[in-house]
């Protein structure tokens, strides 16, 4: 029983230290996100299987476009924009505004999924050339690229 006592406080303090160490990743610029249009490559799901809802459809791939404090979403059903926060590395999006058309179910279901997502924060991340973006979050991970101009 002395021994557990000593190694308990131990633990908890090895267990603090690592906790504070542990690091966020480093702030992303919104000026990174700004002025260009992201267009969805690939999106996986919680389990890493490829997300078919989000990449659905006969339309072109989501593309989300960032303006200061506006997200704007394009190619689901329905356009769709609203106010986001970027938090450091996260991005927390506001209420979703959108049109109110009825579409083929694939579209509806891209539609219902790119929604889900963004209303949940996601961990913002750059490639090295900042030409890619990945958003990651509990329900999978999304990667989008800038389209060629």
């Amino acid at each position: 029983m002395s021994t557990l006592r000593m190694l308990l406080p131990a633990a908890l303090a090895c267990t603090l230290f690592v906790a504070g160490c542990a690091s966020t990743g480093p702030s992303v610029s919104p000026d990174a996100l700004t002025g260009h249009t992201w267009s969805l490559d690939e999106a996986t799901d919680a389990d890493g299987r490829l997300d078919t809802a989000l990449t659905g459809g006969e339309r072109p791939p989501i593309e989300l476009s960032f303006h200061p404090d506006r997200l704007g979403v394009r190619n689901a059903c329905n356009g769709m924009g609203g106010d986001y926060q970027l938090k450091g590395n996260t991005l927390e999006v506001g209420n979703l505004m959108q049109t109110m058309m009825a579409c083929e179910p694939a579209l509806m279901a891209r539609e219902d999924a790119i929604k889900q997502r963004l209303q949940q924060p996601l961990q913002v991340q750059f490639d090295e050339t900042g030409n890619r973006l990945t958003l990651r979050n509990g329900a999978g991970i999304m990667t989008f690229q800038q389209p060629a101009p």
